[in-house]
């Protein structure tokens, strides 16, 4: 079909772990047999110099390529440069090297398909658990700073370092989002929207109901903000797709006439979606055992 696509989406590939590297290796297998158009990797793709390893993998595909980062992607040790610089600098030098666009620094436009690919790693602001925890937890505010559960720590409290805080990183981002989405519908008809955080709360961690619990309230302060889904609900109407990753829960859901998926995967076994543009059916594949 003219301006017919084949995107491909994964997300959470965590390449260095001490599992999940063969079920990665297949996922990339299943690539080069079948290789789409266009290839997104929604964050959490290596941390440190393994970022640039697993890109790698993808080095022989015949196709464009586009990345987010997640959080993980963000960890730093002591020495060295700190958060900031790697998702400002290192990282998108990173992606150059190996052929992926670095949709943190603009969107991948496809005019032959009237379509854009629009992309943020976004960020937390706590504003998704804020109202619960101070109503049902008062006094507990200041574990959004410590990130400290009622059991363990939140692992970016040990590994994001940086100049700024969690509220002023996601205002940067839904500055940047914001301009991005812009310039891409200034362009195209429609866009596809990739993020690692969920960019809305139907497509977080799965309930059966509200949450209860001081830890469920705090996981929901660090998994993504209200701001970035005001924005799709916004320009929801030219807003085809939403994807995501880092909560390694498979969920699909919408906002208004959105289509949102959760990527899904985990450390041990890896989940692809690929999408038929414009027809939107998106079929699954899944790589390792859980």
């Amino acid at each position: 079909m003219p301006g017919g696509l084949n995107v491909a989406i994964t997300a959470d590939l965590h390449w260095g772990h001490r599992k999940g590297t063969d079920a990665t290796r297949l996922l990339a297998s299943f690539l080069r047999d079948r290789p789409p158009d266009v290839l997104v990797l929604a964050g959490d793709i290596g941390t440190g110099s393994l970022f640039e390893d697993c890109l790698r993998l993808f080095a022989e595909l015949p196709c464009r390529k586009a990345l987010v980062p997640g959080n993980h992607d963000l960890w730093v040790d002591e020495d060295g440069p700190d958060s900031l610089e790697r998702f400002e600098r290192l990282l998108p030098e990173a992606a150059a090297r190996q052929g992926f666009h670095y949709l943190d620094d603009g969107p991948l436009l496809l005019p032959e398909a009237d379509l854009g690919l629009v992309g943020t790693i976004n960020w937390y602001d706590y504003s998704w658990g804020l109202d619960g925890l101070r109503k049902h937890y008062p006094g507990e505010e200041d574990r959004l700073h410590s990130k400290r559960f009622t059991r363990g720590q939140h692992n970016d409290a040990r590994f994001v370092r940086w100049p700024t805080d969690d509220v002023g990183f996601t205002a940067i981002l839904l500055a940047r989002l914001q301009r991005h989405l812009a310039a891409a519908l200034a362009t195209v008809g429609r866009v596809i929207v990739v993020t690692h955080h969920p960019p809305f709360y139907g497509l977080s961690f799965p309930r059966t109901g509200p949450p209860v619990l001081l830890d469920s309230f705090l996981w929901d302060a660090f998994a993504g903000n209200v701001c970035v889904e005001q924005l799709l609900a916004a320009n929801a109407e030219r807003i085809a797709f939403a994807f995501c990753g880092h909560t390694h829960c498979e969920r699909d859901n919408t906002l208004g006439p959105i289509k949102g998926h959760n990527v899904g995967g985990d450390y041990d076994w890896k989940r692809l979606l690929w999408l038929r543009w414009p027809e939107g059916a998106v079929e699954a594949h899944r790589f390792g055992e859980e």
